[in-house]
C-alpha cells in the first residue's frame, strides 16, 4: 500500500458538511489514516467568489495513480460538481497532493501537485501531517518548503477536529 496525500477543498453550499462527505466517500477504496485541521482561505488565482474551507488527508491506497484520479473524480461528480467548474465555485475540489515518492508529469495528472509548495492552504494542512515529509525528488522535507512559501495568503483556522466532534476557531487568523 502507498502512502498519499489529497487536498480536500469546498467553497459552496455547506462547505464543512461536503468535506466530511468527500471523506466518507473517499473511504470506500482508501483507508483515511489522518485529517488535518480545516481551513477558511480566499480564493487564489480566480474570479471573486465566496471563500474555501480547506484540508488535507493522509490515506493508504493500492490503486495506481491514474486510477486514483479516476476514483476522486467519480466522487466530485457523483457529489455535484460540474466537469467544467475549474476556478469556479466547487462544492467539492479532491487534489492528489503526493503519491509516496512517486513523481509524473502527464497531461491528465502531475505528481507532486504542481502548486502544491506555492500554497498556504495545502501546505499548512499537509505540515500537520507529515511535517518530516521528503518532498519527492529532492532532500527537502515539507517543513523546509514551508518556509518558500509566497507572502501574502490568508488562512484561517476554521475548525479543528476533536473526538467530540470539530472544535471552531474563530479568532486564529494567520498571513503567510
Amino acid at each position: 500500500m502507498e502512502i498519499i496525500y489529497l487536498g480536500l477543498g469546498s467553497n459552496t453550499g455547506d462547505r464543512e458538511k461536503y468535506l466530511k462527505d468527500a471523506q466518507t466517500r473517499l473511504s470506500e477504496k482508501i483507508i483515511i489514516r489522518g485529517l488535518s485541521a480545516i481551513y477558511e482561505t480566499k480564493p487564489l488565482d480566480c474570479p471573486p467568489q465566496p471563500d474555501f474551507l480547506n484540508m488535507v488527508l493522509e490515506a493508504r491506497t493500492e490503486l495506481l495513480p491514474q486510477d486514483l484520479l479516476a476514483f476522486t473524480q467519480k466522487v466530485e461528480t457523483e457529489m455535484g460538481r460540474s466537469p467544467n467548474s475549474h476556478n469556479q465555485p466547487r462544492i467539492i475540489d479532491i487534489d492528489i497532493l503526493l503519491y509516496g515518492q512517486k513523481r509524473l508529469n502527464t497531461p491528465a495528472l502531475t505528481i507532486p501537485h504542481p502548486r502544491l509548495t506555492e500554497r498556504a492552504f495545502v501546505m499548512l494542512p499537509l505540515m500537520e501531517l507529515a511535517a518530516d515529509f521528503i518532498y519527492p525528488g529532492s532532500r527537502l522535507s515539507l517543513s523546509d518548503l514551508l518556509e518558500e512559501l509566497p507572502p501574502g495568503q490568508s488562512i484561517r483556522l476554521f475548525s479543528r477536529l476533536s473526538q467530540d466532534g470539530p472544535d471552531r476557531e474563530e479568532d486564529d487568523e494567520e498571513d503567510d
